[in-house]
């Protein structure tokens, strides 16, 4: 069922080009006949390469706008340019295509198969994409997949089943698997939610590493810590984007403490 939302607040063109266009995007849920505007005509952009992470009160809809945005949940009205495709307009094959070669997921709960051990975890995206398409050799794959792991320093634990190695390790591992098909954009929904001071320390340096890169991401964080280290802030309430706040591009550590510290007093500001 369609909800009819009006968006009161224009939002001003990024002068950027961007990666990801939302615009007006609704979503709506129906229970016992009675409807639940989750989101209501949000819009705003990713550039390429770029570091940005969404904020706000619990239940405001910070989860189901990154599923929404990225195809995992169907939206209800509005529209998603992903470089160029307008995913509300593909075929469910199509999308699911585009999820799996041009987008990189992490999640607070880090799901991965129990009977394959963490190397084969991660290169069984890869091996899915490139089935019957006569793209990237197994080879290629394998020798992409130990770069990856060397580059995260989890090679060690690249044969111990999922519940031998520790939570950092795992969520790096979950970023290795991220990563092996050379995604677009990297959707990340509380990374370091479930992880230690160290390993989301270890977590976040590794997320910035790849954005450097020219990996763009888009994380849902409570975390002032992590959010310090984005580029940009967009706070999200009941639904609706508030505002949002430019911190500039993370450079090193010792800035951190300043940029948490101008963070929290926006973040009161906006009665956090």
């Amino acid at each position: 069922m369609p909800v009819n939302c009006e968006n009161k607040h224009g939002r001003e063109e990024e002068k950027m080009s961007s990666s990801l266009k939302v615009k007006d995007l609704c979503k709506t849920y129906v229970m016992d006949k009675r409807q639940n505007n989750v989101l209501k005509n949000v819009s705003f952009s990713v550039s390429q390469g770029e570091m940005v992470a969404i904020m706000g009160p619990s239940g405001s809809g910070k989860s189901t706008l990154l599923y929404t945005v990225s195809g995992m949940d169907k939206m209800t009205a509005g529209s998603v340019d992903f470089f160029g495709k307008d995913l509300s307009s593909l075929k469910a094959d199509e999308l699911a295509k585009v999820r799996l070669v041009e987008m990189g997921f992490i999640f607070q709960q880090m799901y991965m198969l129990k009977n394959l051990s963490i190397y084969d975890n991660i290169i069984l995206p890869a091996y899915q994409a490139e089935k019957g398409k006569g793209g990237r050799s197994r080879k290629e794959i394998n020798e992409q997949a130990q770069e990856l792991m060397r580059k995260l320093d989890i090679m060690q634990v690249a044969d111990n089943d999922i519940n031998e190695v520790s939570g950092g390790q795992l969520q790096r591992a979950c970023i290795c698997r991220s990563l092996i098909n050379h995604p677009k954009i990297i959707f990340a929904d509380e990374p370091t939610g479930s992880l230690n001071k160290q390993a989301s320390y270890e977590v976040m340096k590794e997320l910035n590493r790849i954005n450097r890169e020219g990996t763009s991401v888009l994380l849902v964080t409570h975390d002032v810590r992590v959010a310090a280290k984005s580029d940009r802030v967009v706070y999200l309430v009941d639904g609706k984007i508030e505002d949002e706040y430019k911190l500039g591009r993370f450079q090193a550590e010792q800035d951190i403490r300043d940029r948490e510290r101008i963070l929290s007093s926006w973040l009161m500001e906006m009665g956090w």
